[in-house]
């Protein structure tokens, strides 16, 4: 277990400009409550668009409700071609490099790297997928679509969810160092730990 209090010094050392760049991300692009006339970005492989919330029936700036969710989740289904344990098998081997060093770097154990791997239909927690996607070294876009072949999106209404996303768009592949900023911010880190 890591004692994040002592490694946020890295945080707070003034020539270390991490904490300065994500404030000012979180500042851009983190939403607390969305209202009626908040646009809400939608995104598929297709593309994205923005969309009034009001005009999608938002829940909160969190959700969707209604049939437009459905047709989504629908529409997004139907976009996926691999699961995500086919995505993960198929990124690995891009790699080029071996599965212990992807599961080590991760922070997860082997039993459950294997089972991910092998059970086409498994399905991950977000932080295992986030973990995951910090250890392949993904880029946002790549990062995006793997998360979605597991369930999940990155939303500005969550500031943990900006958090990481200010992680994968920045390059920034040390789960350490996230793990110290989500506790310097008051987030959940990955795993609990």
């Amino acid at each position: 277990m890591i004692n994040c209090r002592k490694r946020n010094s890295v945080l707070n050392n003034p020539d270390n400009d991490i904490k300065q760049k994500l404030d000012a991300y979180l500042a851009e692009n983190f939403i607390e409550v969305a209202s009626a006339s908040t646009l809400i970005k939608v995104t598929s492989l297709a593309g994205s668009v923005k969309i009034p919330c009001a005009a999608i029936g938002c829940v909160g700036a969190f959700g969707l409700t209604g049939n437009l969710a459905g047709k989504l989740f629908d529409k997004l289904k139907k976009d996926a071609d691999e699961t995500f344990s086919e995505m993960l098998t198929r990124l690995v081997a891009e790699s080029g490099e071996k599965n212990s060093a992807i599961y080590n770097r991760a922070q997860i154990d082997r039993q459950l790297f294997s089972r991910i791997k092998n059970n086409k239909y498994y399905q991950p927690s977000k932080d295992t997928a986030v973990a995951l996607a910090l250890a392949l070294k993904l880029d946002f876009v790549k990062a995006k679509n793997f998360l979605a072949a597991a369930g999940y999106a990155l939303t500005n209404s969550s500031k943990r969810d900006m958090i990481i996303a200010f992680f994968l768009e920045n390059k920034i592949f040390d789960t350490m160092l996230l793990n110290d900023c989500l506790y310097e911010y008051e987030q959940p880190v990955l795993f609990g730990r």
